[in-house]
């Protein structure tokens, strides 16, 4: 009876957690970043060190992409990652998120997307910086620099 109790509330807490996300376009694409990982979102400092979404996920830019943005990555405010300025803020629930299909997991996972909101304006891609290869080759790169070993 316990076991039956659990399941029932487990799924009673998915169905009902909510995830809030920052979202953001690159050229057609929107994405979605879960506000918990985000430590600052600020204006762009010209001659600042930084590293473009774009680059992150491995997409040319757009030539209308401005930059405006950056934000800082908890636990990884070394290097700032440049944005458009944001679109919103929106709020989802857990159960309405989709998982990505088994044949795109592995090479969506090392640009860190986890899965997709599907809305009405079309897909957001929800991304896991923390989970970005490349991101993560570049902060140790960055601190290398900063300790004098390249």
């Amino acid at each position: 009876m316990r076991l039956k109790l659990f399941g029932v509330l487990g799924g009673w807490k998915l169905k009902h957690s909510k995830l809030e996300l920052l979202l953001f376009s690159v050229g057609d694409s929107r994405y979605g970043i879960d506000i918990d990982q985000i430590a600052l979102l600020t204006n762009f400092v010209t001659g600042q060190l930084a590293v473009s979404f774009s680059r992150l996920m491995k997409e040319p830019a757009p030539l209308y992409c401005h930059n405006e943005k950056m934000l800082l990555i908890k636990q990884r405010t070394e290097l700032p990652i440049l944005i458009n300025e944001p679109d919103s803020l929106t709020v989802c629930r857990v159960c309405d998120i989709c998982r990505l299909p088994q044949l795109l997991a592995a090479a969506a996972g090392k640009r860190g997307v986890w899965g997709f909101l599907p809305q009405d304006q079309g897909i957001i891609i929800l991304i896991d910086l923390y989970k970005n290869q490349l991101f993560e080759r570049l902060i140790k790169y960055q601190l290398a620099i900063r300790k004098g070993k390249p």
